[in-house]
């Protein structure tokens, strides 16, 4: 095998962030009765995912902290519609959190996938930037857990992907050498050029054939293409 040690993104790549995301964020308007403020899920959900979006790209880039995201979320959806209130937020926060990692959702071929690259004798990791205790509900409650012999996460170490720092911590946990190392994620910059730049190859997960500035080391639509590659 040219590679022995792989690594996976989890959200987006693994695990169907839109999918389940929506699905607790539709609960929760119901539950909370939030067609008061938005008039329709749709809105509620558009708005959410941009604040959201927002707070991780300045979580990534080290410009706030994992409390801050998460407290401020839905504060910022609530206050743009002019119905911010702190109890409310709290709620909503603490619910989606309660929520969302028991979706399990994940995109078609993944478990197939994950047994054929075990019997092939490949060691398979998570190199996330969620929150470890998340992920671990996440892959549990989607019975791929057993997959897996380690979780690398950005807030063990306090350094996020893309920086070199996080995957040398990942490579030099398992005393491997980057030769024998594949990344594979869906964020183009954050997992692969990351990845890449540090000296490792990677695979970019485009399920929707977006177009990108940077060229991996290969590219696949769907989980189960990853057969061809391993």
């Amino acid at each position: 095998m040219k590679y022995r040690h792989i690594f996976f993104d989890l959200d987006r790549t693994l695990w169907d962030y839109e999918t389940n995301a929506n699905n607790t964020l539709e609960e929760i308007y119901h539950d909370f009765q939030l067609d008061r403020f938005f008039g329709d899920p749709a809105v509620f959900l558009k708005t959410y995912h941009r604040h959201n979006n927002q707070l991780w790209q300045e979580y990534r880039e080290g410009k706030t902290s994992k409390e801050v995201l998460r407290n401020e979320r839905f504060e910022r959806v609530l206050r743009e519609k002019e119905c911010m209130s702190e109890t409310l937020a709290t709620d909503l926060g603490t619910q989606y959190l309660e929520r969302a990692p028991s979706m399990t959702a994940l995109f078609p071929g993944t478990v197939h996938t994950m047994e054929y690259l075990r019997e092939k004798g490949y060691n398979l990791y998570i190199l996330t930037n969620g929150f470890l205790k998340t992920q671990q509900h996440k892959l549990k409650n989607s019975r791929i857990d057993h997959y897996f012999l380690r979780i690398f996460s950005s807030d063990e170490l306090g350094v996020n992907k893309p920086s070199a720092g996080i995957f040398h911590w990942a490579v030099t946990s398992i005393n491997a050498r980057k030769k024998d190392c594949l990344m594979i994620g869906d964020d183009l910059h954050v997992d692969v050029a990351g990845a890449m730049r540090y000296g490792i190859d990677a695979i970019w997960f485009n399920p929707h054939g977006d177009k990108g500035s940077h060229t991996p080391t290969g590219e696949i639509h769907t989980v189960e293409e990853l057969r061809n590659w391993l």
